[in-house]
């Protein structure tokens, strides 16, 4: 987040919105390690998410895909610190879909502490989904890191090393990719 200015970040993704997001700015201001503004994640249909793009509020009768479920812990949308970013980054190893968010708020939590969460709706817009394992997983990779984020969650110090490890992995990236034997 080198662009984004301010103490205090909400990190979103792309295809989702919620009208907690100022309660969870509000819980971090208050003290909050870290906020999530929502409860129930709200999977609306392509033909919902086509009345939502072209200018509807999303209600609880549009359709949805499936039944509304407790979002993921780091998943969706999180207020947090930005010294807390900086302690505690998105793990970019994970690529494609899966273990990201779950793995986060095991980071967030163990380092940062517990999270405040909000009750509001999570509207998810539709999309194609990506190719993936299963409807859990994505990747066996991703699958792997996020036992070890699960695995590390009680312990600070094995969260720490499990962190430093990508910043670690970025650095050999760019070795790799300045060598001029990989520009051949």
């Amino acid at each position: 987040m080198p662009r984004a200015t301010g103490d205090l970040l909400v990190v979103a993704d792309a295809d989702c919105w919620s009208p907690g997001i100022p309660a969870a700015i509000d819980a971090v201001r208050d003290g909050a390690a870290w906020a999530m503004p929502h409860g129930p994640v709200h999977r609306l249909t392509e033909q919902a998410t086509s009345q939502v793009l072209a200018g509807a509020e999303p209600h609880p009768r549009m359709p949805l895909t499936q039944p509304p479920y407790p979002g993921w812990p780091g998943g969706g949308i999180v207020a947090l610190p930005r010294r807390l970013y900086e302690e505690v980054p998105l793990d970019h190893r994970f690529v494609g879909w899966s273990g990201e968010d779950e793995s986060w708020a095991h980071a967030l939590t163990a380092l940062g502490g517990p999270p405040w969460r909000g009750r509001s709706p999570l509207w998810h817009l539709w999309h194609p989904p990506q190719p993936r394992m299963s409807r859990r997983w994505g990747s066996v990779a991703a699958r792997e890191l996020a036992e070890r984020y699960r695995q590390a969650a009680r312990s600070p110090a094995a969260m720490r090393e499990l962190l430093d490890e990508q910043g670690k992995q970025s650095k050999l990236d760019n070795i790799q990719l300045a060598s001029p034997r990989t520009a051949r």
